[in-house]
């Protein structure tokens, strides 16, 4: 046996052993990995306690929004005042990025999510969630795919699809001439490995996206092929080369040597080069079925994550929709409502049926108050899901102006920031219910001019046509003031000797309680500050 013979026989022994460990292995990880996705519904846990940093949850919304009216989305104020990236985590149980993707996008009313036997069957049926859930989670977070962008064809570079035939050429010549065939084989690697880093850089991401998409075709056929899940109208044979090589395209993530020896000869052959080309038209010819394929996805993952959502919560039910509402004698009603991110939350029961303006003391509950109604109103538009024993409501737009703060960036002062706030309510185009929720309006002027100028907003508010206002206030004078078009709740406290004690409860009435004074008292401000101050108020 010659030395080109030994040589041979040494890769291919290499090749084999490669092989046969890496089956194992892959045996062994898919085992654990059906064991943890099995064990995620029961103990109410995501499948990653992290965020990636390269997750891009608002993708779908800003690539689709203008395809939607404005007003009917939730703006950017809104969904920062009431904190909406954390409800957003906290019922992100989904496995795929599509999933994150549509989810936030469902959140911003771009979607609903309403498929209640499919809600149904995932709470009630082990061996269909297990199985979904095991595709769904094959297919991962690894991509935040920038479709359609990113499935735009590249143009080939012939030259650089010639490249990967060099090893192979030179392996065979070593055949004839072992000592410069194995010399020529390294050179070629060397190259070869060179153009393949230089293309990854360019091409990375649309790589990745190439990569992912072929994990979705795959995973989705899967899919449809379990009993009870939605059909989608895709000719999956359009994707058959694609569906056979995504195996190949598994991205290498280990660092023990059957993954490094993977990742060499996927380098030496520019395998992700040559496949990325290989498999981008035959699915880019059928786009309109690649992005059916993303959303049902989205959608099956979005069901499955909302159904342990409920399930995760201490209470919820389904809200009921007032049919042909046209007054306001009953816009939204609800009992024992909570806050849905708050654990053990004080519950509330009201009817809606006038706009409110809610008085009470510091720390009483009434901008926690006004943000679980707004989170619920929601909540019940887009996963039919209120945090309450019962909610109905009439459907329609939510808008708030609470946590303003200035803009040391673009000039504006705190008040500023709030004309800015209030003013986008006057411009709202809509036949729609429209919800406005208002915290301690005006707060950033004196006394005098932010009692008229909230008089003056609030009874225009007021007027204006399926307007319902929610507003909150530490100015008792504005419950006179509004007492014709506004109903006057409150939240207050009691005060025991060294502590002060909120239930947190909503009563009728305008607020009969202060506690600014004996919180200066309680923090153990100097007596003298604290009983000037108590003197200044009989005097004012």
């Amino acid at each position: 046996m010659n030395d080109a013979q030994l040589f041979l026989l040494f890769v291919l022994g290499i090749i084999i052993l490669t092989t046969v460990v890496s089956i194992i292995t892959s045996i062994i990880n898919r085992r654990q990995f059906i064991n943890k996705i099995n064990g995620l519904w029961p103990k109410q846990e995501k499948i990653e306690k992290f965020i990636r940093p390269n997750a891009k949850y608002d993708y779908q919304f800003q690539t689709y929004s203008d395809n939607y009216n404005e007003h009917q989305l939730i703006d950017d104020k809104t969904w920062s005042d009431l904190n909406m990236d954390a409800l957003f985590q906290s019922m992100n149980f989904n496995f795929t990025a599509l999933g994150e993707m549509r989810m936030y996008a469902t959140l911003r009313r771009m979607y609903k999510v309403n498929n209640k036997i499919l809600l149904k069957r995932f709470k009630e049926d082990t061996s269909f969630r297990n199985q979904v859930s095991l595709r769904l989670g094959l297919v991962g977070k690894s991509v935040y795919p920038h479709f359609p962008d990113q499935l735009t064809p590249i143009k080939c570079q012939k030259i650089f699809m010639l490249a990967p035939l060099l090893p192979i050429i030179s392996l065979i010549y070593t055949c004839f001439d072992a000592s410069n065939g194995i010399l020529i084989f390294v050179m070629a690697c060397i190259i070869n490995i060179i153009l393949s880093v230089s293309l990854k850089r360019t091409f990375e991401q649309d790589l990745k996206t190439i990569f992912y998409t072929s994990y979705i075709l795959k995973q989705c056929k899967n899919l449809t092929e379990i009993e009870g899940t939605p059909q989608v109208d895709v000719n999956f044979n359009h994707f058959k080369t694609a569906r056979y090589l995504s195996g190949i395209l598994a991205k290498v993530e280990s660092t023990d040597f059957v993954s490094a020896f993977v990742l060499l000869i996927k380098t030496i052959f520019m395998l992700d080069y040559l496949i990325f080309h290989t498999i981008q038209h035959s699915y880019y010819k059928y786009i309109d079925e690649v992005l059916k394929c993303y959303d049902y996805i989205g959608h099956l993952d979005n069901h499955y994550a909302i159904a342990l959502y409920q399930e995760s919560l201490q209470e919820y039910c389904e809200p009921e929709i007032i049919q042909n509402s046209n007054t306001h004698q009953q816009l939204c009603e609800f009992n024992q409502l909570v806050h849905p991110l708050i654990n053990n939350a004080v519950p509330n029961d009201l009817n809606l049926n006038r706009n409110i303006l809610l008085t009470g003391s510091n720390a009483s509950g009434k901008s926690t108050f006004m943000k679980t109604v707004a989170l619920n109103l929601i909540l019940a538009q887009t996963i039919d899901t209120a945090t309450a024993s019962q909610f109905k409501y009439v459907p329609g737009l939510v808008y708030t102006s609470m946590a303003n703060a200035d803009d040391v960036l673009s000039g504006d002062s705190y008040f500023m920031a709030e004309l800015k706030s209030i003013r986008r309510l006057f411009n709202i185009s809509t036949k729609n219910q429209v919800y406005c929720f208002i915290d301690e309006i005006f707060k950033g002027t004196n006394t005098t001019e932010r009692i008229a100028a909230s008089e003056s907003v609030l009874t225009y508010l007021s007027h204006l046509p399926n307007y319902y206002v929610l507003a909150a206030t530490h100015d008792i004078e504005l419950s006179n003031l509004l007492n014709i078009s506004y109903t006057n709740y409150h939240f207050n406290e009691s005060i025991k000797d060294d502590s002060i004690a909120f239930d947190f409860k909503i009563k009728p009435g305008k607020a009969n309680t202060r506690n600014a004074i004996e919180l200066l008292r309680l923090t153990q401000f100097p007596s003298d500050i604290y009983e000037r101050a108590k003197q200044q108020v009989k005097d004012i």
